[in-house]
């Protein structure tokens, strides 16, 4: 896209300073020079004189500027090449008729080189433009298949495709179309001043030119804005131009996407078909977004509801059963003492008592599993306190370690940690063979890390975290997903030298 709005002192003043420009000069000069001193005497080699050679050498400076300049450089040199010859055709020529046939000769041939050379050159721009648009829809393209949500998505389309369009005061706004279809919100934008945001919140359907643009679900290339009668709520009164793009996909409209250009630009349909290619691949990105927020949340609700039903299940398991156990091993005693047990009675008598302590200390430790209360009293870092202890009395040593300002962080964080933790620290113990894990809390400011690092035997990593599902690692694919909802990012890093260290780290 050429800018067109541009003063002619301007585009004086830039054809005066490139250098080409006085090179087509010294050359017009040249032939000029040649063809007034030159007698018309003819030369030794074939039959023609010296003028006629002269007068063929005036597409040299033709050939120049039309390179130079383009097609419009070169028939403006052409022409002062004719204007330069005539003279001499008129009042100097022996042979005025010779001379004007062999000059209206050369015009006519530098009018077909002129014209051949701008064909090859368009050809050319269009090949290398098409490039550019290629690379541009790829570099876009690329922009969206990066796990973003619905909003960052957006801004990163939306200033990918500014840096692109290259205008000098970049404007932009992404609209997405509401569930009834009759309203345009804002969700993205780049460059608008505070009172256009506020008038630009809500745009409807059919209205202004972006309401336009989702009515007819086509691109919209507006050269100057400000003549059109849909531009009605716009409020910038000096010239530019818009393109509003629809968002598609599947055929379905989902938003608009629009630019705002300083400069009135001339786009052709190449450009044209970019920004179509554009506009159906954001909104097959828009509608992936969609899809993948409506996924996490119903993960989350259901993450939710299952921690509801362990946290029910936890309370019922301390008051029900364990209580139940305990008054059974108390009975239990009672009877031995009110019966005068001795010998193998009492021995019996104490194998179930100690039967039921071992059952109590079992589901103890089941109903901490499910929902500790430690985390909800005192904290992550208690209840990976409590972790780690279990951890070492299963025979593997284990430690944690905290850096930083130590505080309490949201409920939900905490539990997703907690949760990651205690999926990491399972699989050490039960996949692993590692005699030592360290535990490593950190606290950054407005950020947490969470590692975990045994010294085991490692696995092999198939590709990315999300690769995991191939080889069946469904908990470390559980692990990642609790990481996202946080808002971070999760990594495994593991080698039979190293073992294995899981990281996560999350913003508070």
């Amino acid at each position: 896209m050429k800018p067109h709005s541009r003063g002619t002192v301007d585009r004086l003043k830039d054809i005066l300073a490139n250098r080409y420009f006085w090179i087509v000069l010294v050359m017009l000069a040249i032939c000029s020079f040649f063809h007034y001193a030159i007698p018309a005497a003819p030369t030794t080699t074939f039959p023609m004189t010296r003028q006629a050679v002269v007068r063929i050498i005036f597409l040299l400076p033709v050939v120049a500027g039309s390179l130079a300049f383009g097609y419009l450089g070169g028939v403006v040199t052409l022409g002062l090449a004719v204007a330069v010859m005539l003279p001499r055709v008129i009042w100097i020529s022996e042979l005025p008729a010779d001379a004007l046939f062999e000059t209206i000769g050369v015009a006519v041939v530098g009018l077909v080189l002129v014209w051949l050379i701008e064909v090859q050159e368009r050809e050319k721009r269009l090949r290398q433009k098409a490039v550019e648009q290629l690379a541009t829809v790829n570099a876009v393209a690329l922009t969206l298949t990066r796990p973003y949500d619905l909003d960052s998505m957006l801004n990163k389309a939306l200033d990918r495709v500014l840096e692109v369009v290259g205008s000098l005061e970049p404007r932009g706004a992404i609209f997405l179309v509401d569930p009834r279809g009759q309203m345009l919100h804002l969700r993205a934008h780049r460059g608008m001043p505070p009172e256009v945001l506020e008038r630009e919140r809500k745009v409807p359907i059919g209205e202004c030119l972006c309401g336009m643009t989702a009515e007819v679900n086509e691109v919209l290339i507006v050269r100057d804005a400000l003549a059109h009668p849909n531009h009605t709520r716009c409020p910038y009164h000096e010239p530019h131009s818009h393109v509003c793009v629809p968002l598609t996909s599947k055929g379905n409209l989902l938003g608009v996407m629009d630019f705002y250009l300083r400069d009135i630009h001339l786009v052709d349909a190449i450009d044209r078909e970019m920004f179509a290619a554009i506009g159906h691949q954001v909104g097959v990105a828009v509608e992936n977004a969609r899809l993948c927020e409506s996924m996490r949340h119903y993960v989350r609700k259901i993450t939710e509801a299952q921690e509801e039903e362990r946290k029910r299940i936890a309370r019922e398991l301390h008051d029900d059963t364990i209580q139940g156990l305990i008054d059974l091993s108390r009975r239990i005693d009672t009877l031995a003492v009110d019966e005068g047990l001795s010998g193998s009675a009492a021995e019996r008598v104490e194998q179930f008592q100690a039967r039921v302590e071992e059952m109590v200390r079992g589901v103890r430790r089941f109903s901490r599993d499910l929902r500790p209360p430690i985390l909800d009293d005192l904290g992550l870092l208690a209840a990976l306190e409590a972790l780690i202890s279990d951890l070492g009395s299963r025979g593997v040593e284990a430690r944690l370690e905290v850096t930083g300002e130590k505080r309490r962080l949201r409920p939900e964080t905490e539990l997703e940690l907690y949760r990651i933790v205690q999926e990491a620290l399972n699989n050490t113990r039960r996949h692993s063979g590692a005699s030592e894990v360290v535990v490593g809390v950190e606290f950054r400011g407005a950020r947490i890390r969470v590692t975990v690092h045994d010294d085991g035997n490692g696995f092999a990593v198939i590709g990315r975290p999300g690769d995991f599902g191939l080889m069946g690692q469904f908990g470390l694919i559980g692990m990642e997903e609790r990481a996202q909802r946080l808002g971070g990012y999760f990594k495994v890093l593991t080698s039979a030298e190293r073992g294995t260290i899981v990281v996560v780290d999350v913003p508070v």
